[in-house]
């Protein structure tokens, strides 16, 4: 034995109970003996271990024990019984069995035998305790992390769930079991079909399930529940039960909100950002390319706004914003919502307003039929400026200029438009208070130089002009190389064309596709030689244009690199832009899962400036996000900027996504970042892109650039001419 068992011996024989006390006794058990129940009322032993009694008192027994005081019978309870029995009272051990008994001894000298099954008894019942008080810790685990485990069975419609499923649906902790009745009681009608949907394709076709719903749970409080669950079938293959878990993600899900409304919203205003903006317009630009209609960009700039900041300070400046935003809100009202016009249902078929950076707004109106209603609006929109404002006791006039630009006529994407607006607002300010310009397209003085360039491209892949530069991202923490992340380069008649400028060429001529598929062809020969060389390069990254997701031969072609030269599952790395999602999100998510399948590594690139929604971020397959180094350059420089790098981080961190910061060239952003919690960077302050040969001396000097980091060792002068020239090529 362990340790020394307890046993309550209750016998009225007083000669075979006081040999039977002394044998277990000698057997290292503690025994407490008496010749009936009633006797353990008086003075109540611990609770023991295991209680033998006679069967044909076993009635009488628990008798006794109901007269007990409830906190004295409580103690015996759980107890596993053995009943004593002489030879032929079969009878009376047969109603001991049936009433709960665990085992039973025809009363004899036999002490080892006795022994033998009091130890077994012993034993189990320890193991019961152990897994009541295992089942216990798991049920508060599970109720402080909000989740439970149920299963489903499909052909009695019951739903059988552990005591924290119960409670995240609002249900009584004591049920064991739901109907699926009771269960879509606290769900929203409208969602019933999709789950109905759902589950009887998990029983169709034996496939995971995997959904979110919101539910009404106690005090009719809104939860939003996520539910996964695996098949269980028999030997035939037909699904016999779902088994799964539920977890409520309310507070995850509005996390993540918060965190959406940070980067999406104007903290001052409370209007859209520059972000959201240009994700709604390319939603409306979608939308016209179906119904064959415009959309107009309206940049406005307010007139002599610094002179409020002067005069009546920074805190009346923002006022100022904040009226002028709820009357323009107002005055666009009517449009927000134009009746007969909103059959698409989507978030852009009114009028949108968004705060842009200074003293700026921008006005979205899709659906535009003709120009005249687009100058109807603008004019509208600058003579209600004429109105007076109240602002720190004083009242003040504010005006403005507008700049408009037209899709398709002015630019076919969400940033052309409103850079185009922005160039019209500033000829507009140029004429005066209170101009409005439309955009005028300039003169094509280039137009031969380009044709030349677009020749030169389609000939450069045969001429062998592009080559691969490979930029290392670092593990500052650990001071080592994380991987690499290829770029091209074109050597044009002996001169070095811009990436910017040949791959914004490469994407309208079609030529970026087989560019693209030679860059991932030439990054997998470049990190078999690695290989072959014993460099450790964990891994190679490739820019993936838009345009290339949408064709099959992107998996294809990373088939084939991966079989031939033999690369490991991780070891090729697809960075894909934001504007992958909106542009055809569920193509996109099937081009994505057929390379995860292959296993190539996914990350999203330059995160923070596309027109992704966290619904999308979170279903995508990637690993990683890229923080865009326009944020990482405002790092102790502004305040909204640092605040918007640290949420990006929090939100990499709650999808549990690596992050890397992007264009990484101080000392100081190096170490904000850290202080971020952010440990993976690239830029020119570990290295700039360089050619194979020379980066293993370059992964030689990543230690000493982290222990730079660290303050551990004296910071070089920098190079000022090549963190420009860095960052032109980035």
């Amino acid at each position: 034995m362990e340790q020394r068992a307890t046993i309550v011996l209750v016998d009225a024989d007083a000669g075979w109970r006081g040999a039977a006390a002394g044998a277990l006794r000698e057997c290292g058990y503690e025994v407490i003996a008496c010749a009936s129940m009633a006797g353990l009322a008086g003075d109540p032993p611990p609770v023991p271990d295991l209680l033998i009694v006679d069967a044909a008192d076993i009635g009488a027994g628990a008798q006794a024990l109901d007269t007990m005081p409830r906190h004295l019978r409580a103690r015996f309870d759980a107890v596993p019984r053995l009943v004593l029995a002489d030879v032929h009272d079969e009878q009376a051990i047969g109603r001991a069995l049936v009433r709960g008994a665990a085992d039973f001894f025809v009363r004899s000298t036999h002490w080892p035998l006795l022994a033998a099954r009091i130890d077994r008894l012993c034993r189990m019942a320890r193991v019961q305790r152990e897994l009541a008080a295992s089942h216990d810790r798991l049920a508060k685990a599970h109720a402080l992390a909000r989740v439970g485990t149920f299963d489903f069975d499909p052909k009695s419609l019951t739903l059988h769930g552990s005591t924290g499923s119960f409670a995240i649906l609002g249900f009584d902790a004591l049920r064991a079991a739901i109907s699926a009745e009771e269960f879509l009681q606290r769900v929203p009608t409208e969602h019933h079909e999709p789950l109905a949907r759902a589950v009887d394709r998990a029983i169709r076709e034996a496939e995971p399930l995997a959904l979110e719903l919101p539910v009404s749970g106690a005090g009719g409080r809104a939860t939003m529940m996520r539910i996964a669950a695996e098949p269980l079938c028999d030997a035939e293959g037909r699904v016999t039960m779902l088994r799964g878990v539920i977890r409520d993600v309310t507070e995850s899900r509005r996390a993540e909100q918060d965190i959406e409304r940070m980067i999406s919203a104007d903290p001052l205003t409370g209007l859209p950002n520059r972000n959201r903006f240009l994700a709604l317009c390319s939603e409306a630009i979608a939308g016209a390319q179906r119904g064959g209609y415009g959309v107009a960009v309206m940049a406005l700039d307010l007139d002599r706004f610094a002179q409020i900041n002067e005069s009546l300070g920074q805190v009346a400046g923002d006022e100022v914003l904040c009226i002028v935003g709820e009357r323009l809100v107002r005055d666009l009202g009517p449009l927000r919502c134009r009746p007969g016009e909103g059959e698409g249902g989507g978030t852009t078929d009114g009028a949108v307003l968004a705060r842009l950076p200074g003293d700026r707004f921008a006005v979205l109106l899709p659906r535009v039929r003709e120009p005249a209603e687009v100058s109807e609006v603008v004019q509208a929109l600058v003579r209600g400026f004429g109105r007076p404002l109240m602002v720190a006791g004083a009242e003040c006039f504010v005006s403005c200029c507008a700049g408009v630009a037209l899709y398709p006529r002015d630019g076919e994407t969400a940033g052309m438009l409103l850079s185009r607006a922005d160039a019209a607002l500033a000829d507009a300010k140029r004429r005066g208070s209170q101009s409005v310009a439309w955009y005028a397209r300039p003169p094509d003085v280039h137009g031969r130089a380009r044709l030349k360039l677009l020749s030169g491209l389609h000939k450069a892949l045969e001429r062998g002009e592009l080559s691969l530069r490979y930029q290392p991202w670092v593990d500052v923490g650990s001071g080592t190389l994380g991987g690499v992340e290829a770029l091209a380069r074109w050597q044009h008649e002996g001169v070095s064309v811009p990436p910017v400028q040949f791959v914004a060429l490469a994407e309208q001529s079609g030529l970026i596709v087989p560019i693209g598929e030679w860059a991932i062809r030439e990054a997998g020969r470049q990190m078999r030689a690695w290989r072959d060389d014993g460099i450790r390069v964990p891994k190679v990254a490739i820019n993936i244009s838009t345009i290339h997701f949408e064709r099959r031969s992107l998996a294809e072609t990373a088939r084939e690199v991966i079989v031939e030269h033999c690369l490991e599952p991780g070891a090729l790395e697809i960075e894909l832009t934001e504007s992958c999602m909106v542009r055809d999100f569920d193509r996109t998510l099937q081009a994505l899962h057929e390379l995860r399948d292959l296993g190539v590594e996914l990350s999203l690139d330059d995160f923070g400036i596309g027109y992704s929604s966290l619904s999308y971020l979170t279903r995508l397959p990637i690993g990683k996000l890229k923080v865009d180094r326009s944020f990482v350059r405002m790092l102790g420089m502004s305040v909204e900027g640092e605040a918007v790098v640290r949420a990006i981080i929090a939100l990499g961190r709650s999808l549990r996504l690596q992050l890397v910061a992007e264009g990484v060239e101080t000392v100081a952003q190096a170490r904000a970042l850290l202080a971020s919690g952010c440990d993976a960077m690239q830029g020119f302050l570990f290295a700039r892109p360089v050619l194979p040969a020379r980066l293993p001396e370059v992964i030689r000097r990543i230690p000493e650039r982290c222990l730079l980091v660290a303050g551990r060792t004296t910071p070089a002068p920098p190079d000022h001419a090549d963190a420009a020239y860095h960052g032109r090529l980035q």
